[in-house]
């Protein structure tokens, strides 16, 4: 059987809305992105349904799902992968959790992505916070921004806990754990954070404050199949949970520090003469606490179309390769939850038919039938195409 060109695999991060958003409406529709649209008349279009259900949407198994990985065989929660990154392990009956720092404005929550935060800042807020914290028998690591990871008895954990998105516009007490010491933890690290220094001073220079450590997701220690991988895999970016989940799988990430587009496409240029399959993953230039605005939204996915995709889409055409495009989870265009619903799909590039054209939208990807199912089966399904 003849070798699969090189695919490149381009996902943009949280791009996918729907709900209550007319078809003509969501930000994908309202960006129109030039070189998509030209990737879209050029190539085809299809849906794919990376999870299952909306409590699977906010974990680690759309990323997991896009790798090849089935959700059902391995550890979902994003924490167990923030730890990979970390190399922390777990002592008898312990488990990690996420820990996100919100914003409070009255005790609703305001911002569930507080930032962005220097270094230096993020680094006292963590360490007061853990101080507080371990009276209640968590201990707390820092990751990075908002998003960090806590270490705690599995016991003390309530593993139904919502995912932060949930939590905005709400107060907090709404929300509040069910086990006692996890709720006590909550306590301790809010108490810790409101009025400090660090937050007074970024209040005064018209910024916002990490006000309190929300614990969710519990997991146990990531465990990935070994040698999943046939042929040579790499991955670029600066999201640490793709980060956490590429070390956990063994795949290379060849700039794990590139924060711009010129930074991605110098790492996707090293990529394309080395590996069979690279995975670029970039978020909208526009912060998840402005999710709401669709049209906020919708200029975001038109600057990466215009950074990112258009040089990354000449770069595979050169190297006679191929180009998939999706989003990794579908979002509720009220409130900005996780959705459980296909996200929209492209495949461009060598030896690929163009089909009857559908934009790459969610009605363009719901048009095209039935989305492929289950969503671990995409990489093999677009590489023997």
């Amino acid at each position: 059987m003849r070798e699969s060109p090189p695919l490149v695999v381009l996902i943009l991060g949280g791009a996918a809305e729907r709900w209550d958003c007319p078809a003509d409406e969501s930000p994908l529709a309202l960006a129109n992105p030039r070189h998509l649209d030209r990737l879209a008349r050029e190539g085809r279009v299809f849906g794919v349904q990376l999870v299952e259900s909306e409590a699977e949407a906010y974990s680690a198994a759309p990323l997991l799902a896009i790798l090849g990985y089935d959700p059902e065989t391995v550890e979902t929660a994003r924490a167990s992968y923030y730890a990979a990154l970390h190399e922390e392990a777990l002592a008898g009956e312990e488990c990690f959790c996420s820990a996100t720092f919100l914003t409070l404005f009255r005790n609703l929550v305001a911002d569930v992505d507080p930032g962005p935060l220097r270094s230096a800042e993020t680094a006292v807020l963590v360490r007061d916070a853990d101080a507080a914290m371990r009276r209640a028998g968590f201990r707390l690591l820092r990751g990075a921004g908002a998003r960090h990871l806590a270490v705690a008895p599995r016991a003390s954990v309530d593993p139904e806990t919502a995912a932060p998105p949930l939590l905005l516009g709400r107060a907090v007490e709404e929300f509040a754990p069910r086990i006692a010491q996890h709720a006590f933890a909550h306590r301790l690290a809010k108490e810790a954070l409101d009025g400090h220094e660090v937050n007074e001073v970024r209040r005064d220079l018209g910024g916002n404050g990490a006000d309190a450590v929300w614990l969710w997701g519990p997991g146990g220690a990531p465990a990935l199949p070994a040698g999943r991988w046939e042929f040579p895999v790499s991955a670029l970016g600066t999201d640490l949970l793709l980060r956490g989940i590429c070390k956990a799988a063994g795949i290379t990430m060849r700039v794990p520090n590139a924060r711009t587009p010129t930074g991605l496409l110098r790492g996707l240029g090293q990529a394309l003469k080395r590996d069979r399959v690279t995975v670029l993953y970039a978020r909208r230039g526009v912060r998840d606490a402005l999710m709401r605005e669709r049209k906020l939204r919708a200029e975001g996915i038109a600057d990466l179309d215009r950074h990112l995709v258009g040089p990354v889409a000449r770069m595979v055409k050169s190297a006679g390769a191929r180009l998939l495009v999706l989003a990794d989870t579908a979002r509720d265009s009220r409130q900005g939850h996780a959705l459980s619903d296909p996200v929209p799909a492209l495949l461009w590039g060598a030896g690929v038919e163009a089909l009857t054209h559908r934009p790459f939208t969610e009605a363009g990807a719901a048009g095209a039938g039935e989305a492929l199912a289950p969503g671990h089966g995409l990489l093999a399904y677009v590489r023997h195409l």
